[in-house]
């Protein structure tokens, strides 16, 4: 018998949370791991989100910012 096979989430986040702290996560919906983000970690001072799938795996998608909204990157 096979074993299933392992989901794999569509998008990493890297944030910086505080001065010395880096938290990464991997997550399928990106409104609601911003919202579970800043609920978690008030101070975010920003996050990175690459994609996990396909020909962009590990692109650069979008920023996201204290002082910026959820940007495409360039």
């Amino acid at each position: 018998m096979r074993k299933p096979e392992k989901l794999i989430k569509k998008f990493v986040s890297i944030a910086k949370v505080d001065n010395t702290t880096f938290v990464k996560y991997r997550f399928n919906d990106i409104d609601k791991y911003i919202l579970f983000q800043l609920k978690k970690w008030p101070d975010t001072r920003f996050i990175n989100i690459f994609s996990n799938k396909g020909a962009d795996k590990r692109k650069l998608l979008y920023t996201y910012g204290r002082k910026k909204g959820l940007e495409p990157s360039h």
